[in-house]
């Protein structure tokens, strides 16, 4: 149960993301005064929208803070990102823009003027560009600029990553050069676990090959082994592709030593004591 619960919670917030994505996985940015919506912010924002780099120039040499979070909850540079132009978020970088500011700004904010909808979104530059909108060049920038590949107060980037079907992969591979941990969950589940829990054995062998570990989860519960023995219970097909990569992961657990079947000894309870203690 907590395991559902952790990447449903996941599976929100990266739904909250996505909201300014279209189906063409294209983005879609808010006009400027949406989330910068007066004086200096919004002329920047504008200037930032409508690609003007000379603006920009001018601004940031009238010492314009980079680093300013709007009263829309939103920093320059994820802005920029947004507006997917790389040029721009790259002049930003240059100049000094922080790319581990997080930006909280309302999803919906129309409708949050309204009285009808208090939720939020986040936004971390290095996370959002592992969308598949993005290209790789867009993560190496954040990451050459300083950005923390291991933030723990957001979701791993790992978790956008893999559901890039384009460049996910090689994403990944980057991040794993750069010193990921591939076995951070900031929910508390590891990436590789959340994804054997839905039986996507081609992205858990992918994760095994560049060294993800398959037990890294705190409970045991919610490991590959966990979800592996799940699918074996559960009756799939061995001899179809899915059901081929579960036994290749079963072969690997196993070199590690792990028995199968694998099933988690529940801890007894000690019952209470019937005796009560003299005043």
């Amino acid at each position: 149960m907590k395991k559902i619960i952790a990447l449903v919670v996941i599976s929100v917030l990266l739904a909250s993301c996505d909201s300014l994505l279209r189906r063409s996985y294209k983005i879609n940015p808010p006009p400027p005064e949406i989330y910068f919506p007066d004086g200096t912010e919004l002329e920047m924002a504008t200037a930032i929208y409508e690609g003007s780099y000379s603006d920009v120039n001018h601004m940031i040499k009238k010492g314009i803070d980079l680093n300013h979070v709007s009263k829309g909850g939103m920093t320059y540079l994820f802005y920029a990102l947004l507006n997917t132009d790389y040029n721009m978020v790259k002049l930003l970088l240059e100049n000094g823009a922080d790319p581990n500011i997080h930006s909280v700004f309302y999803t919906h904010p129309k409708l949050h003027k309204k009285g009808y909808s208090d939720d939020e979104s986040e936004g971390v530059c290095l996370e959002y560009s592992a969308y598949k909108a993005y290209h790789i060049r867009y993560m190496k920038l954040f990451v050459k600029y300083g950005a923390n590949v291991n933030d723990t107060t957001y979701i791993s980037p790992l978790w956008t990553a893999v559901r890039d079907e384009i460049q996910g992969k090689e994403k990944i591979k980057y991040l794993v050069e750069q010193g990921i941990d591939l076995n951070c969950g900031n929910n508390p589940t590891p990436v590789i676990c959340g994804r054997a829990f839905m039986y996507e054995w081609d992205i858990v062998l992918f994760l095994l090959d560049v060294g993800a570990d398959p037990m890294a989860s705190a409970d045991p519960a919610d490991n590959v082994a966990s979800s592996l023995q799940r699918y074996y219970d559960e009756g799939f097909d061995l001899n179809a592709e899915h059901g081929k990569m579960a036994q290749e992961i079963k072969r690997r657990l196993e070199k590690r030593g792990v028995k199968f079947p694998y099933r988690i000894k529940k801890k007894s309870i000690e019952p209470e004591s019937t005796e009560q203690s003299g005043e």
